[in-house]
């Protein structure tokens, strides 16, 4: 499909591996947008059986992918001589195989290319599947002499019928590998490529002789059902086939317990309701993502192969569709056509994952209601209201989220100081936000702040370095403002009228922006000092007529929001208060302190009416409140997540990750009974109820 270079990235200090891709693959029209879907795909894919891809661009016409470097050999060379793999490595490495394509299909992705050039085995011996969705790409865009391609050895009937494809068809390419692994051979073979496709399509596998290989009765038994003519009698799914694989080794299935049946149609039912509501809203590659998904799970239910087969029709009609296409590197990317070890990595190249700008207009999509009985549910099921719905993310890590309301997008600062902007339904990145130092050297200081206007037009994060960036969300792109504190800035607000920003520093000053010259490029401000450090604050009272802000010297101070004259304070916590957050009925106010308590006062009388400490060790460092404004999730650089009643002394309902996990932030979509956390570590956790 074109060249290999091993490269070097200049900004990380790490080497890559830089793959370009031919010209004549990319003839048609359509082929660059298609090709960008898969590779987008893709790269959400984060598996240790899986390579990372790290950025897609293109300079000059060619069109280059970055990804992780693999020391090591594919599995086509590791079969010379036969004797090189034992029979349980051999089953072990397909094991993995199956293990990753299933971690791929539940996710909407298909392979479509499985072969043993396509797998890595790296020099400690781990397996990488390499090239996910290429063959798209080159089925679509190349055609030699009339040549079916795409590896024809390894396709399995129904790709060479012209029939319905689903993940099965990896399966079945996957079953090719073992025979070939297990023989020496593979089991179809031709002088010419209609013969090939004939005997694929017509004549059984000759059957591997166990006794003469070496093998269990099982493993051929098992080869045979992945290689099975009609798809029906395959295994269900490559899980399936990972986990009897382990058996033949006496081992106990490692992988995920298998879906009971009521829970994959749930799961079933659930992927494709939230294909339908995706592809009514023309949003058609979340809406194949998430068929996809449902096709992993039931693939030959008519409802979703005709919808699968509309959504192909639809995106090859117009392949632009749903995601906007990324803009155009600038000059100062570019990149030699054919870079060799010694050239550098550009500075700046378009992320495989960042999707075009989000129009105001679009997110201001007004929010489903609140189930009836919800909150009565909740005290009597507890945690068994809410089932785990999806993992998903990437590294850099996250210093702190918010939920923008009425979206289901997930605004995410992370450690490498960029914004990243996630899809909660599609579960795909849309927006990259990064400033001109990080599009300079691939770096900033991180944000500790975010903030967002009403109409969800404006983003501002503020950074550890005293920075604050005003983010126009309609453009996708920096506002080119130079607003400053002297030290890192702990809060912002916006008013809600949407006139100004506040923010506040560890330099004890809370300044005033106003939006209106902001939009012209002025960086116009009111200053007024504080008695300390501002580490939160948030508009209150009624049309925010206050402005309430939270100190390092432990005291709240509520102001005047105009003039930021004082009109009273609060005092309670024991140490600095690390967050404020508003009801959204504007009665109460939730405080997190540095003594790990959390405190809710009501906001006209000024007087406490809860108290808690979720954690005994850690601060509270996210909190979101539900809709009545009685509930509120916490969460505590843990893997917890606490939702109280705050008009109540009952124990917390605590909504529990696996050990090891760490909780950035917490936040509520949907109909604000959907539940995110974003871990420290890049990735994304959804619990949705289970109503």
């Amino acid at each position: 499909m074109g060249h290999v270079y091993r490269a070097r990235d200049p900004i990380l200090d790490r080497e890559l591996a830089l793959k370009t891709v031919a010209p004549e693959l990319l003839a048609k029209a359509d082929t660059m947008a298609r090709f960008q879907r898969e590779a987008r795909a893709a790269a959400r894919l984060q598996h240790p059986n899986i390579v990372t891809i790290y950025e897609l661009g293109e300079v000059d016409g060619t069109l280059f992918i970055a990804m992780e470097l693999l020391e090591g050999m594919d599995l086509a060379q590791a079969m010379t001589p036969p004797g090189r793999l034992g029979t349980a490595q051999k089953i072990r490495i397909v094991v993995d195989i199956c293990r990753a394509l299933d971690f791929a299909h539940k996710r909407g992705v298909f392979h479509r290319d499985v072969k043993p050039a396509n797998i890595r085995l790296l020099n400690d011996g781990t397996v990488k599947i390499v090239d996910f969705g290429i063959a798209r790409l080159e089925d679509s865009s190349m055609t030699r002499t009339g040549l079916v391609l795409g590896t024809p050895s390894y396709m399995a009937p129904e790709v060479l019928r012209g029939g319905r494809v689903d993940h099965r068809a990896d399966m079945w390419a996957t079953g090719i590998v073992l025979y070939e692994l297990l023989k020496g051979e593979r089991p179809f073979d031709a002088p010419t490529i209609a013969a090939l496709v004939y005997k694929i399509v017509h004549e059984p596998p000759p059957p591997l002789d166990a006794v003469a290989l070496g093998l269990q009765p099982g493993v051929a038994a098992i080869v045979e059902r992945a290689l099975a003519k009609d798809p029906a009698a395959r295994f269900r799914d490559c899980a399936e086939m990972a986990d009897a694989l382990q058996v033949m080794l006496g081992l106990t299935p490692s992988g995920e317990r298998p879906l009971t049946s009521e829970a994959r149609e749930s799961a079933y039912s659930s992927a494709l309701e939230d294909a339908r509501s995706l592809f009514a809203r023309e949003d058609l590659e979340g809406a194949m993502s998430a068929a996809r998904r449902a096709q992993a799970l039931e693939p030959s239910r008519p409802e979703l192969v005709a919808l699968v087969r509309e959504l192909e029709e639809r995106l090859s009609e117009a392949p632009t569709v749903g995601r906007g296409s990324p803009p155009a590197p600038s000059p100062q990317a570019a990149v030699p056509t054919r870079p060799a070890a010694s050239a550098p990595m550009p500075s700046t190249v378009l992320s495989v994952a960042t999707g075009a700008a989000l129009p105001a207009a679009a997110m201001l999509t007004p929010p489903p209601r609140l189930a009836t009985g919800f909150f009565e549910l909740l005290a009597e099921r507890g945690a068994a209201l809410f089932r785990e719905v999806a993992l998903f993310g990437e590294p850099p890590g996250s210093a702190t989220a918010l939920v923008a309301p009425g979206r289901d997008a997930l605004v995410v600062s992370g450690t490498d100081g960029a914004i990243r902007v996630w899809d909660l339904r599609s579960r795909v990145k849309r927006l990259t936000l990064r400033s001109g130092m990080h599009r300079r050297t691939g770096h900033d200081a991180a944000g500790l702040a975010l903030a967002l206007s009403a109409d969800g037009r404006w983003l501002a994060s503020g950074h550890v370095d005293g920075a604050v960036h005003v983010w126009d969300m309609e453009k996708g792109m920096e506002v080119p403002l130079k607003l400053r504190h002297e030290s890192s800035v702990g809060a912002l607000a916006f008013s809600p009228d949407g006139s100004t920003l506040a923010s506040g520093g560890m330099d004890s000053n809370l300044k005033l922006w106003s939006l209106a010259a902001a939009r012209e490029g002025e960086s116009r401000r009111e200053l007024h000092r504080q008695p300390a450090g501002v580490t939160a604050m948030t508009y209150a009272g009624p049309g925010g007529a206050w402005l309430l802000t939270g100190h390092a010297n432990k005291v709240l101070r509520l102001a005047d929001a105009r003039t930021c004259r004082l009109v009273g304070s609060i005092r309670g916590p024991e140490a600095q208060i690390s967050l404020l957050l508003l009801a959204p009925d504007g009665k109460r106010v939730a405080a997190a302190s540095h003594d790990r308590s959390i405190r809710v006062y009501d906001v006209e009388s000024r007087e406490l009416v809860f108290t808690a400490q979720p954690s005994r060790t850690k601060p509270t460092v996210s909190m979101a409140f539900f809709p009545d404004g009685r509930h509120l999730a916490t969460v505590a650089q843990d893997n917890a997540v606490h939702i109280w009643d705050v008009t109540s002394s009952a124990a917390s309902v605590v909504l529990w990750g696996p050990s090891g996990e760490n909780y950035a932030a917490v936040g509520l979509y949907g109909a604000s009974d959907h539940v995110v956390a974003a871990l420290s570590d890049g990735r994304i956790r959804l619990w949705a109820p289970a109503l």
